[in-house]
């Protein structure tokens, strides 16, 4: 991968890890707010154990994404950002464009998902 395309996807790579960063910061505020203020009214309690969960799996996702991001940035300081990490293959760079923390091809994703699925990956 050319220099000009490493640098877009590590300046893309960035701003999504700050915008993790803020979305996690504000999320959990929303969280400790949601924890804190429980009505003794049994369905506006009920509302804020359904709020606490949403933002917990906000919060879930966010984190994943957010180490998928530093391992992105680990392989661009590596050399081998835009390459399979299971089959060494190019990754399109239509996939990097949606999903520029992608580790694998779409072909590998699948085969590492349902290896997960199966209990053979961590």
């Amino acid at each position: 991968m050319d220099a000009k395309k490493l640098k877009h996807y590590k300046t893309r790579l960035l701003e999504e890890r700050a915008r993790i960063l803020a979305s996690l910061n504000h999320n959990e505020d929303e969280f400790e707010g949601a924890t804190t203020s429980r009505s003794a009214e049994f369905e506006e309690a009920a509302k804020n154990d359904r709020d606490k969960e949403y933002i917990s799996g906000l919060l879930t996702m966010d984190t994943d994404v957010l180490a998928e991001i530093e391992d992105a940035l680990k392989r661009i300081r590596e050399g081998t950002y835009g390459k399979c990490v299971d089959t060494g293959k190019d990754i399109p760079e239509a996939r990097l464009e949606a999903m520029p923390w992608a580790a694998r091809t779409v072909d590998a994703q699948q085969s590492y998902e349902l290896r997960k699925d199966l209990g053979e990956e961590e």
